[in-house]
């Protein structure tokens, strides 16, 4: 099944991993994708002057009685657009340490990072995630 929210978070602070979806895989056999789209942007005070977009894709996979086991794709698809003279960023996902017991459900959260430099901008990203499940029910996401 196909399952896909926009999620959107502001103000990401410089430079920092930012929580941005929490994905619950139960204790049972699962296989997941999913695909993120995330448009970032950065300027002083939400002026815009640089937006970046990107595509990453998480995989998952899980048996009963072990951990989920999920990786983060090298981002794709990026591109810059900056107006003249305007503050750029750098953009950055990852995923946090699995959370729960072997026996139970497993959490984990996909992050973005924004790295202005120091320009001391504004930053924010908008993510559009999709889950694909290789089962009907199981893996869902929810905004961080």
């Amino acid at each position: 099944t196909l399952t896909a929210a926009p999620i959107y978070t502001q103000h990401i602070a410089d430079n920092t991993a930012t929580d941005v979806i929490t994905v619950t895989v139960p204790n049972a056999n699962h296989a997941a994708a999913i695909k993120l789209t995330i448009l970032s942007s950065n300027g002083s005070t939400d002026a815009f002057e640089s937006s970046r977009c990107a595509e990453g894709l998480v995989v998952l996979a899980r048996t009963t009685g072990a951990n989920v086991v999920a990786v983060a794709a090298t981002l794709d698809l990026t591109q810059i657009a900056t107006v003249a003279a305007g503050a750029t960023h750098t953009l950055a996902y990852d995923l946090s340490a699995i959370v729960g017991a072997v026996g139970a459900s497993n959490t984990f959260t996909i992050r973005v990072t924004i790295d202005d430099s120091g320009n001391l901008g504004s930053n924010q990203a908008v993510v559009l995630a999709e889950l694909i499940n290789s089962e009907a029910t199981g893996v869902t996401m929810a905004a961080a």
